[in-house]
């Protein structure tokens, strides 16, 4: 980034002879006139006309003109004005003339092709940003905070130019140059591009190129790459150096960047306005003014959404009042419903929402705003419009590992919401979350550690639970390693979990008990192999469906296989299973 700038000033401050701090403010026009130039206005651009007029007051060395060289110039200055008006259109103001002069300013508009990224860097210090230390790049990166954003177009240069009577055949015009995205010495820079432009072609019009430099080679000639770097410092820093001619708003990151952010977004809309667009619903072109976009950023002409939002509300879907897009599924923002629908059906609307929003178990109101919520599967809720997180069975802050409310208090408030319901598949649904905390209540033990509910089925009283790990006892609730705790009071097994172990024990004993007595009475009759384990079975009747009383699996007399289901096995295209006894 060139930084002959400070030398730069010096120099144009000796050629003004700006030296003096105590220049007069001469008054600045505030009518139009009758040509229709445009009035002197309020905040930037007005400060930046009152800064050229200062400028003008401790000029060059006087230039004596003769009346011939005075109608010359005005005549070259009047058609530069025309020319400039042509080309520039709204982006020219032009003011009343004081003495013969004429003042301008031009809107000038960087060009970026491809786009940009802008950066700012801001230094977090003891909890208030430091924007000069940020600007200090041997200073401590540790403390730096970076954000980084991409546009496709930057606020205007705001170019204001006060015309001399001996421009442009002696001297060039008064100028400043102000813009809130770049700091005083940068701006500085852009004046001795300026400058220099002039030196080039003295004694020519030179306001035509000095707008082209400022649209095409701004960011090339401070230095800008890829990367826009933000530099804003206080006022003790920017009154260090520069020149006069650089007006600078001194306005921290954290205002300029969404000033930035909202003017690209506003081109952005502009450029989408004036477009041609093709809609996925009626297959039809339309000027972007016909379309809704709707905040997930899909559009759709105006008469399509219209009709579309109005089904809806008749037929009183409002919860299907959604992008019409099949894979999006965002909600059409009540601002838009209300251009699109008349007011009776807007009416309609809101009281179907309502209505829907009190029938929903899931919904809960802030208690800050009142404003509707979904709650999630952890008794939260965050507030869309004031963000104000919260648990939604307390109605106070977000707790995170703290209890909120007991089983009991938990029950008793489902149970109210199941009062409150109002369709048949709410209630259905309290109904069943009533019983399941009911049944956790009756039987579930809490993980010592994490508070997690487990039921225990069957097996041992050594518990594992499934969400952090921990071992703990199912009879006295507490945690532990391995099984020397059963040696106590506590209990591996519990005596119905033996009784219900020596049942299946005994049944399992009966059947090999009578399938070793079968083999040895039909042992000399005629036995099929298992095709597990090769125990002889006996079969019975015209029966194929064998069972080994060794292995304990299932086969088939016929093809000699064994199965898992007879309903597989035997069926239309498998093998009977009753035939004649062989």
């Amino acid at each position: 980034m060139p930084r002959k700038s400070s030398k730069a000033a010096a120099n144009a401050l000796q050629r003004l002879n700006l030296d003096a701090e105590d220049a007069p403010v001469e008054t600045l026009p505030a009518k139009a006139s009758s040509s229709g130039t445009a009035a002197v206005g309020g905040g930037q651009e007005e400060e930046c006309l009152r800064r050229l007029h200062e400028l003008v007051g401790f000029g060059r060395e006087r230039v004596e003109l003769t009346e011939e060289e005075v109608r010359a110039n005005d005549q070259r200055q009047e058609d530069e004005i025309c020319a400039l008006e042509a080309i520039f259109g709204d982006n020219l103001v032009m003011f009343s003339r004081k003495e013969g002069q004429r003042s301008f300013q031009v809107h000038v508009h960087i060009e970026i092709p491809d786009g940009t990224n802008v950066s700012a860097r801001l230094s977090s210090g003891a909890g208030t940003p430091n924007y000069k230390q940020a600007h200090d790049h041997d200073g401590d990166a540790s403390d730096e905070l970076f954000y980084k954003f991409r546009v496709d177009h930057l606020p205007p240069i705001l170019l204001s130019c006060l015309l001399p009577l001996s421009y442009p055949s002696h001297q060039p015009p008064f100028f400043t140059i102000s813009t809130e995205w770049l700091d005083r010495v940068m701006i500085s820079s852009l004046c001795e591009m300026l400058d220099m432009t002039w030196e080039e072609q003295q004694g020519m019009e030179v306001i035509y190129q000095w707008v082209q430099r400022l649209q095409s080679s701004s960011l090339s000639y401070l230095g800008f790459g890829d990367e826009i770097v933000l530099s804003k410092h206080d006022q003790t820093y920017a009154e260090d150096g520069g020149d006069k001619r650089a007006l600078t708003h001194n306005a921290p990151p954290d205002v300029t960047i969404p000033r930035i952010i909202r003017y690209n977004d506003d081109k952005h809309h502009e450029a989408f306005l004036y477009a041609i667009h093709y809609c996925m619903i009626c297959f039809s072109e339309f000027p972007g003014v016909d379309f809704i976009k709707l905040p997930c950023h899909h559009f759709f002409c105006q008469k399509c959404m219209q009709t579309y939002c109005k089904m809806h509300v008749k037929e009183g879907t409002v919860v299907k009042l959604l992008c019409p897009d099949t894979k999006c599924g965002v909600v059409v923002p009540p601002n838009i419903l209300k251009r699109l629908l008349g007011e009776d059906e807007f009416e309609r609307w809101e009281t179907l929402l309502q209505r829907t929003l009190d029938a929903m178990v899931d919904v809960v109101y802030c208690p800050r705003c009142q404003t509707a919520c979904l709650e999630d599967a952890g008794d939260e809720a965050l507030c869309p419009s004031c963000l104000f997180s919260f648990c939604a069975l307390c109605r106070e802050r977000r707790h995170v590992g703290v209890q909120c409310l007991s089983p009991e208090e938990k029950l008793h408030i489902l149970e109210e919401r199941q009062k409150s319901a109002r369709t048949k598949g709410d209630i259905q649904k309290l109904m069943d979350e009533v019983c399941t905390i009911k049944e956790i209540l009756k039987d579930a033990k809490q993980c010592p550690r994490c508070k997690m509910a487990i039921s225990k089925i069957d097996g041992c009283n050594k518990m594992t639970c499934w969400n952090c790990g921990e071992f703990f006892c199912y009879q006295c609730n507490a945690a532990i390693s391995g099984y020397d705790h059963f040696k106590g009071d506590c209990v591996v097994f519990d005596q119905v979990e033996i009784d219900r172990l020596q049942t299946h024990m005994n049944q399992r004993l009966h059947r090999l008990v009578i399938g070793r007595v079968q083999a040895a009475l039909f042992a000399r009759g005629h036995a099929y192999p298992c095709p597990t384990c090769g125990q002889a079975i006996r079969k019975i009747g015209n029966n194929n469906h064998l069972y080994c009383w060794s292995c304990n699996q299932h086969c088939c007399a016929l093809c000699r296989t064994s199965f898992q289901k007879m309903s597989q096995h035997f069926g239309p295209a498998g093998c009977k299973q009753h035939t004649a006894n062989p």
